[in-house]
């Protein structure tokens, strides 16, 4: 595979044209500016932020091996032929196709991610990845931990909306000895602008249920410093009663380069108010909440051969329930309020010597929660921050201690990548637990590649899962932390056609922590979480994407996954962890009707395991249970471009299929939008 190198008088500029469907640069550690006009599968976690060019120069030519570029896919930066973790890349060209308008609705297009829908547009949303709970994974910002220790529920309580993201990385598998711990069953890194390029870009949707949304946001570049500013907000009236909800978002990102090294700095807010109807229990649908995040970091690059980066970073989140919206009953004592305060400095370094890259450093992170609900008891009451009414009777606080070490080498065809984490949580009897990992790849040729994996993981118990007591809920505090060994192997296939992995996975978890009840308890019997001690998950996936670029179509996307998963609970009902997609099959395709006209559509197969309660509200009770039934969806977008201005229409479940992503969970049947995208530069 062949490239072109261009230069310039100013700049160097390398430019990939073999890749395809992709418009930004990811190489960091070439020190130079690099443009990518064409790429379909990247495999990379990219932990550095990353430039995309704004502009194209035309001289002098020399050729460049594309296998040679180094990208970051773990701890350290690597030779792309030498990647062993397979990691999906989706960016801002792709996400602008799809029939999607947040980034929960986004992530649910690919088939080892499991989408549990509360309501739409990205108002609540459970994360799983290959059959883990939706506290099993770890979110970042920019390269960041978000992830929420109060419920895995707010984890994607983001300060963005879609139209800020320059894209989303998908790490498949465990990854606590590169992220630390709760990175148990994989790990998504969201990362906004990248952009050189000064804009200023306005969009509105409209449709059906009273939905509009608003976003502005800008890109600009003084001397040795990028900004870039969001603003989002929307509403909708809800597609049934007790389903509407209104959100917005404020999101600011400066970034500063100068001869000693490199300063990023972030800061976002997000407040979201929606109806919750049967959001966590079917017995009282009117229920609602609020939910506000802060979040801010600041990071420091500096250093070549020895590379040091520094990143502290704070977030805060608030969160009032209220599991009577309109009339109260009479036993009815008030709201839940949380608020989860997280402190965290992290140092990561780096060295490169002739036998391969060794990376170390160290984590340090307090997490704390003040409650009427959740923790322990203070002696006094504390009034609520932003509330008229609420009061704190509750506190906890636990401070985790990560230390890793890793290192990587590349010998011929074949790679290598070997670390762990050493974990000290201080609730944890204050003892260390080690957790180590293995990755190898070898190329049997330039297009083939078999990779293996040996990776263990922990997770620790959430704030929810300790200490939660209401109407159907009984927490645990002496809850042990989840572990969990995980084996894979793959093969991968690229050429200019068709980019193939084919996946076989298998994890051995131990303590895992679920809600249960007994199999033959009363309807009225609450949940109570326990550790299981024994649940394996195996599995494989299959991941095609073929460029066709014939008879009007552009290219295919076909992904499936299946699982199983086995306990020892046989004694108990799960009411979340075992509700897994046992089958999820995605079939998209981009249709380019003219140059300027694109539809776009997405065909979904989910059959889900286990079983729920069915809750029959007319006649206020449950009536038994009740398996998930497989379903099919269908969404599609028709966008057109001319110059500064893009108009779309887009529809989802098309044909209006009734379906539930959580048990007694209505979801929405057809939904038509439309709007509009104005980019200007400057």
């Amino acid at each position: 595979m062949k490239n072109q190198l261009k230069t310039s008088l100013k700049k160097s500029i390398i430019i990939f044209k073999r890749w395809n469907r992709k418009a930004y640069a990811v190489f960091n550690t070439l020190n130079r500016i690099v443009k990518i006009t064409r790429l379909s599968v990247a495999y990379s976690i990219v932990l550095l932020p990353v430039q995309v060019l704004s502009q194209t120069d035309t001289t002098v030519t020399k050729n460049l091996d594309l296998e040679e570029v180094i990208v970051s896919a773990q701890r350290a930066p690597v030779i792309y032929s030498q990647l062993s973790r397979f990691v999906t890349t989706i960016d801002k060209s792709e996400i602008k196709l799809m029939p999607v308008s947040s980034v929960n609705e986004l992530l649910g297009n690919f088939s080892g991610i499991d989408i549990r829908q509360r309501g739409t547009n990205g108002i609540q949303s459970d994360i799983s990845i290959r059959g883990g709970s939706f506290d099993q994974n770890l979110i970042l910002l920019n390269g960041v931990n978000i992830t929420d220790p109060q419920t895995g529920h707010h984890s994607l309580n983001l300060p963005i909306d879609l139209n800020s993201v320059e894209r989303i990385e998908i790490l498949e598998g465990p990854g606590s000895r590169v992220f630390g711990p709760n990175a148990f069953s994989g790990a998504i890194n969201i990362i906004t602008n990248q952009s050189d390029k000064n804009y200023t870009r306005a969009g509105f949707t409209a449709g059906d249920f009273g939905l509009f949304s608003g976003n502005l946001v800008s890109s600009y570049k003084i001397k040795n410093t990028k900004h870039f500013i969001s603003v989002s907000k929307s509403q909708s009236n809800g597609y049934i009663k007790n389903t509407d909800y209104d959100q917005y978002n404020l999101f600011y990102n400066s970034r500063y380069k100068s001869e000693i090294g490199k300063i990023d700095f972030q800061i976002g807010y997000t407040n979201k108010e929606f109806g919750a109807n049967s959001f966590y229990t079917p017995a009282y649908p009117d229920q609602y909440e609020q939910t506000k995040t802060t979040f801010t970091s600041l990071k420091f690059e500096t250093g070549k051969k020895i590379k040091l980066i520094p990143v502290v970073y704070f977030r805060r989140h608030q969160d009032r329930f209220e599991l009577f919206r309109y009339e109260p009953a009479a036993w009815y004592t008030g709201h839940n309020y949380h608020l989860t305060d997280v402190y965290g400095i992290k140092l990561d370094s780096r060295i490169s010597t002739k036998y391969g890259i060794t990376s170390f450093g160290a984590e340090l992170r307090s997490e704390n929660i003040w409650s009427n609900v959740l923790g322990e008891p203070m002696d006094d009451t504390i009034k609520a921050i932003g509330e008229q009414d609420g009061f704190y009777t509750h506190k906890y606080s636990r401070t985790v201690s990560n230390y890793f070490l890793e290192h990587s080498f590349a010998v011929g065809r074949f790679s290598f990548s070997s670390g762990l984490l050493a974990s000290w949580v201080s609730e944890n009897d204050f003892a260390f637990n080690i957790y180590p990992g293995i990755d190898l790849s070898y190329s049997f040729q330039k297009n083939i590649k078999t990779y293996l994996t040996f990776n263990k993981s922990l997770r620790l118990p959430t704030f929810t899962d300790l200490f939660y007591s209401g109407p159907s809920n009984i927490g645990n505090p002496d809850l042990k932390p989840e572990e969990a060994w995980s084996y894979e192997a793959g093969l991968k296939f690229n050429n200019s056609f068709i980019k193939s992995n084919l996946s076989f996975y298998y994890r051995d978890s131990k303590n895992l922590i679920a809600w249960v009840k007994p199999i033959n308890a009363d309807s009225d019997a609450k949940w109570e979480t326990q550790n299981l001690t024994d649940v394996k998950t195996q599995g494989f996936t299959i991941s095609n994407s073929l460029q066709i670029n014939k008879f009007l179509l552009d290219f295919i996307n076909i992904n499936y996954n299946y699982l199983d998963q086995q306990s020892n609970s046989g004694e108990y009902d799960t009411k979340y962890s075992l509700n897994y997609l046992k089958h999820n099959l995605i079939i998209s395709f981009n249709h380019k009707i003219l140059n300027q006209l694109n539809l776009s559509w997405n065909l979904k197969y989910q059959d889900r395991a286990g079983n729920y309660l069915k809750y029959d509200f007319n006649i206020n009770d449950y009536v038994g249970e009740q398996d998930f039934n497989p379903f099919w969806l269908f969404d599609a977008k028709l966008s057109w471009n001319y110059k500064l201005l893009t108009i779309y229409a887009e529809a989802s479940n098309i044909f209006n299929k009734n379906y539930i992503d959580i048990g007694n969970v209505k979801m929405p049947g057809r939904w038509f939008k439309t709007g509009f995208d104005v980019q200007i530069g400057y």
